[in-house]
């Protein structure tokens, strides 16, 4: 590595100390900003290698040296094919790797060169990589090379400029609240609440103060209230004030959103999508005017890969947003949809489409109503009556159809109405071995359960492996959910054999019990 790029290395390393200093943290649990570096930067130059064919000897010394391997070209072979890196992937584990350095540089004015640092030093080193061999880079791996920092250069400029937004929108409303407000000229308080204009007859007072004043609660009629009454409406007023509190601020849904394992690429598309929102939200009560949006979307990828997830916390920010009244998530599949009688299946449609007003609607494997197109099938008047209500419903019904990718795109080519409507395509790769391995930490988290450093090697390794399988049952999160059901079982087998197991080893999750599982 030359010095250049060598010290570029070890002023990203820095900035890796600093983040875990302030907390910042990114990738597998317990392990450090310059363990995930390493990791990331390992899939960097494996894709970089593998695209301009197998890896040399050269650029296996290259890697080994700068990350401080001693991995063999038959152990980066194995990676490579267990790993499944594609360019989709590569960026989604830069951008996850840039995260902290982006809200590290938020904290200083003017904002810091942490994460610029980062996509220089990406950069250069993968320049410096590829000319390893001959001196001359292949033009192919040149590109892609120059598209992905071009995202990553895209991205910090758009979450960038989402945080300026939101701190301009905090203070606008900060000093609204500080404006005085002069009841009786009718329109909203800057709070938003109705305010009735005073209307006082010619010749009247308004109040005179000769007169005794009955402060005693009144009802709408002008009648006491009975103390009993109004006890009883202040309970019901409290009990619909708590009701209210349980819901999710815009703030907190964006967060949940932000705090799933992976999905970069998603997660960058949907923030995409809801500033837009926000950005016609404020034409919209400003009086100006904009064109039509539809916000249906098709989800495609493979099963457990967070596409029910994403469904319904994107229903919760809607409905913050204001753009859904209710903001419930209605999750269908064919079989909620069609009927096996004449005239029935449009009738069990809409009853759905009426369930879902207000929130969205989720169709799980949507293709399955179209893939039988023979007589006696009603999978196509569904589709009808799901796209007359799409239209007739706008305002306030978003459907979201999903499914595997190819499947998914031969449904929507198989309608003029679906295609057009569903306009919004988004992606969801599959997860990578350490983004599993995160998600099955998280469930221990919030099992109560912990695990021991050999058993989470352990359970990464089976990952790796399983991944590399390209298996058809393969199932992202759900086999996750799977193993952690199966090493619960093993260690209650393993514990039975113990008297009276303490508190530690009931809530540990040793190698033995993760060690021989088999999913389907």
């Amino acid at each position: 590595m030359q010095d250049a790029v060598a010290k570029q290395l070890a002023q990203v390393y820095d900035n890796c100390a600093r983040c875990d200093e302030k907390g910042y943290h990114v990738g597998v649990q317990g392990k450090s900003m310059q363990d995930y570096l390493r990791f990331t930067m390992l899939k960097f130059y494996v894709y970089l290698s593998s695209s301009n064919g197998n890896i040399s000897m050269a650029e296996i010394a290259y890697l080994n040296d700068a990350l401080g391997y001693t991995m063999s070209a038959d152990q980066i072979d194995r990676f490579n094919v267990s790993s499944k890196i594609t360019k989709y992937s590569l960026k989604d584990s830069m951008i996850t790797m840039m995260m902290p350095f982006l809200k590290m540089d938020l904290e200083t004015s003017p904002i810091g060169p942490t994460s610029l640092a980062f996509i220089e030093f990406v950069n250069q080193a993968g320049l410096e990589f590829m000319t390893i061999d001959n001196g001359v880079a292949d033009r192919f791996v040149m590109r892609d090379l120059g598209a992905l920092v071009l995202a990553l250069r895209n991205f910090r400029m758009e979450y960038i400029t989402n945080w300026e937004n939101m701190i301009r929108e905090q203070k606008r409303r900060e000093e609204m609240a500080k404006r005085p407000f002069f009841p009786g000229q009718g329109g909203n308080s800057p709070w938003g609440n109705p305010v009735p204009p005073v209307n006082i007859p010619n010749g009247s007072v308004p109040f005179n103060n000769n007169q005794p004043q009955n402060n005693a609660p009144q009802n709408q009629n002008g009648a006491p209230i009975n103390p009993f009454q109004q006890q009883n409406q202040q309970q019901n007023q409290q009990a619909e004030q708590k009701q209210e509190e349980k819901e999710l601020t815009l703030e907190e849904q964006l967060q949940k959103l932000e705090d799933l394992t992976g999905l970069q690429a998603v997660k960058q598309d949907l923030n995409s999508l809801i500033n837009l929102i926000r950005v016609r939200k404020m034409r919209e009560d400003r009086g100006m005017p904009q064109g039509a949006m539809t916000l249906h979307m098709a989800f495609l990828g493979n099963p457990g890969t967070g596409k029910t997830t994403v469904a319904r916390i994107l229903a919760g920010i809607y409905k913050s947003l204001g753009v859904l009244s209710k903001g419930q998530l209605v999750e269908v599949d064919r079989s909620g949809l069609v009927s096996g009688y004449v005239g029935q299946t449009a009738i069990k449609t809409k009853e759905v489409i009426d369930s879902a007003m207000g929130g969205v609607l989720f169709i799980d494997e949507a293709y399955a109503l179209t893939s039988n197109t023979g007589k006696g099938d009603f999978g196509q008047e569904a589709v009808n009556t799901l796209l007359k209500a799409m239209e007739d419903s706008r305002d306030d019904l978003i459907v979201i159809v999903a499914g595997y990718s190819d499947l998914m795109m031969e449904f929507l080519d198989s309608n003029p109405g679906l295609r057009s409507r569903f306009n919004k395509i988004i992606t969801f790769e599959d997860y990578m071995p350490d983004e599993l391995l995160d998600i099955f930490k998280s469930i221990c988290t919030k099992s109560g359960m912990k695990v021991t450093e050999e058993a989470e090697k352990a359970v990464l390794e089976f990952f790796i492996e399983r991944c590399g399988q390209n298996l058809k049952t393969f199932a992202n999160a759900r086999d996750i959910r799977n193993f952690y059901e199966r090493a619960i079982t093993n260690q209650a087998n393993r514990l039975a054999a113990i008297d009276s197991p303490t508190n530690g080893q009931l809530e540990t999750l040793t190698i033995d019990d993760v060690t021989g599982i088999e999913l389907n």
